[in-house]
């Protein structure tokens, strides 16, 4: 595969190409192709007309005095209105621009040693984010040529464009979501990624959230006495649309490694002992929702945002919706479960708090009495 790489430089930009095009950084069978560009200006322009995998940027001679922001931020801010692009600013003025570094755009001092430029670039592509963007792009333009001309003439009422446009934009999003991911992720042999017909914890959450209200399934942190502690908001999300919420109900979360058999394989792996088949069974069952009581507890999956909990049911609280504002309380808004599991949970929910309690019949004199009869 070429990697299409844009050299915005205005007097290296050889030597740049020189130290990374072809295979200096990637591995065969990829390739870096690099296209200079000695004009800030005209960069602007190759971006919209043009695609790129990733963008290097100087920041510009600065002869001319201070200023508030230099030729390759201006870009940078450009590029940003335009599309997704990772971003390595090589200059001899790295500090002008440290503030702006992130997982997604490197800054790397010029001339301090060359190998650092080329770590940096491979670090971009180690997220994945630049094959991840062509084959949604790849997925997109299939979907729009195979299925959505199909949609359009089969759809009854060619009257109707917005209904179309939900209905074709709804369709593109599902398409889009964990099926396509996980495919994408078993194709590149991403470490990390779950079996195809399994689903990745991170498929269970928005984060961050989206709504502008409370949604039945949002997580919050709050630090309590040192500790951060999670709650889950069980109020139906159209009470808080609506703002008839008096009170929200949150239900506590338990960290996993503090549950039961949580607490036993934690203490087995601190002394090196291998976890009994009793441990190991007693902690998948929570895992799977499948515990005793029934429908008490709930798992939520560690991701880098969230660390493993159980959502406890029984230990539950109700606090003002203006105490969950951070300002007030400290409650911190983290995340919101996705489609379907929310649901889930609101159905894990409904059967534990409308359970009947009744006295167990005595089956073995049942059991006597039916023998009599047959």
């Amino acid at each position: 595969m070429d990697w299409r790489v844009l050299v915005v430089d205005d007097q290296c930009t050889e030597d740049v190409i020189e130290l990374i095009e072809g295979n200096k950084v990637v591995a065969v069978p990829d390739q870096i192709v690099c296209v200079p560009c000695v004009n800030f200006s005209e960069a602007i322009e190759i971006l919209r007309r043009e695609k790129f995998d990733l963008v290097i940027l100087d920041l510009k001679d600065i002869e001319d005095g201070e200023q508030e922001q230099y030729a390759g931020e201006t870009v940078y801010e450009e590029l940003k209105k335009l599309r997704f692009i990772p971003v390595v600013f090589h200059t001899g003025y790295a500090f002008k621009v440290s503030h702006l570094a992130s997982p997604f755009v490197k800054v790397v001092t010029r001339g301090e040693n060359p190998q650092l430029l080329r770590t940096a670039i491979k670090n971009a592509f180690d997220t994945k984010l630049p094959i991840l963007l062509r084959y949604i792009e790849e997925e997109q333009r299939k979907y729009m040529w195979e299925s959505a001309e199909k949609i359009w003439l089969e759809q009854p009422n060619k009257e109707a464009t917005v209904d179309l446009v939900y209905l074709l934009a709804r369709r593109l999003a599902n398409l889009l979501s964990g099926d396509v991911i996980r495919s994408y992720l078993e194709t590149n042999n991403a470490e990390g990624a779950p079996k195809s017909e399994k689903i990745h914890a991170v498929e269970l959450y928005v984060w961050p959230p989206l709504a502008k209200h409370i949604l039945f399934g949002d997580i919050f942190k709050k630090s309590i006495d040192g500790k951060d502690e999670y709650f889950v908001a069980l109020t139906p999300s159209c009470d808080h649309a609506n703002k008839k919420a008096e009170f929200v109900l949150l239900a506590k979360c338990k960290y996993l490694n503090e549950t039961g058999p949580g607490n036993i394989i934690k203490t087995d792996l601190a002394n090196g002992f291998a976890s009994s088949a009793k441990s190991i069974n007693d902690i998948k069952k929570l895992i799977s929702d499948n515990s005793s009581p029934v429908d008490r507890y709930k798992y939520l999956p560690g991701t880098n945002f969230l660390p493993d909990l159980v959502v406890d049911l029984q230990h539950t609280m109700t606090v003002a919706p203006s105490e969950l504002d951070p300002v007030v309380a400290g409650f911190e808004h983290i995340a919101s479960l996705d489609s379907p599991f929310a649901e889930s949970l609101q159905a894990k929910m409904t059967r534990y708090f409308g359970r009947i309690g009744t006295p167990d019949i005595d089956a073995e004199l049942a059991l006597e009495r039916f023998k009599a009869r047959a």
